[in-house]
């Protein structure tokens, strides 16, 4: 149902918003927009310093042989409102729709911390994120507090996931994460996402000496 006062538009605005790049799978919305790919425009630049500070990557080996790749950001608040405004400018939203689009934003972003994860598994079986029980337990650390991931959802890639998250690849499938989180808050200090599972476990380090999130790999 739509709130008072808020257009079809700006609810279609707000629903893009809350997926970042998941419009497509909005009912109505393919009519709606301008026939064209997402390109860089003036939010580029500040979307991008921001969008490659926040993340990271990590591969997983059994000796030789390659089991898994994950690369991921976490959407911090200044992440979330760039790519927010970001994906606006590309499709073309209007004033308001930008401000309710912001403000739906906030508000999700305060149900707990949120990542978007690019996860490749060399058994398909094992890109299973949302599967209950799931091959993988996501966890959040910083070093004092822990906390397990309690809401996973599959996102469809589109062009305009593929621009806003650079290192997704035609081989990952795209998660939503999202950690309930009740320690210290996590801008400025060191902490880390691990997936972990029996096949191993990857570690994404959003520390200095983190590995920085790379471009798609191109063959499994």
């Amino acid at each position: 149902m739509t709130a008072p006062g808020l257009t079809r538009r700006a609810a279609v605005a707000l629903a893009c918003a809350l997926a970042l790049a998941g419009c497509g799978a909005v009912q109505g919305v393919r009519s709606r927009l301008p026939p064209r790919q997402p390109r860089p425009g003036p939010e580029a630049s500040a979307y991008k310093g921001l969008r490659d500070a926040a993340s990271r990557s990590a591969r997983l080996y059994d000796g030789l042989v390659h089991r898994a790749s994950l690369s991921g950001t976490w959407l911090s608040p200044p992440v979330r409102q760039a790519g927010t405004r970001q994906l606006g400018e590309w499709l073309s939203w209007t004033p308001a729709e930008l401000e309710a689009a912001l403000a739906a934003g906030d508000a999700d972003a305060a149900r707990g911390e949120e990542f978007v994860l690019a996860l490749y598994t060399a058994d398909p079986a094992h890109n299973d994120l949302d599967a209950r029980p799931s091959t993988w337990r996501a966890e959040l650390d910083d070093g004092t507090d822990q906390a397990a991931a309690t809401e996973v959802a599959f996102e469809e890639s589109n062009p305009a996931t593929m621009q806003l998250f650079n290192y997704v690849g035609k081989f990952d499938k795209v998660w939503r994460v999202r950690v309930p989180w009740t320690g210290a808050p996590l801008e400025g200090r060191p902490f880390v996402l691990r997936l972990s599972s029996a096949l191993g476990s990857m570690v994404l380090d959003f520390g200095p000496g983190g590995r920085k999130a790379e471009r798609p790999h191109q063959s499994p």
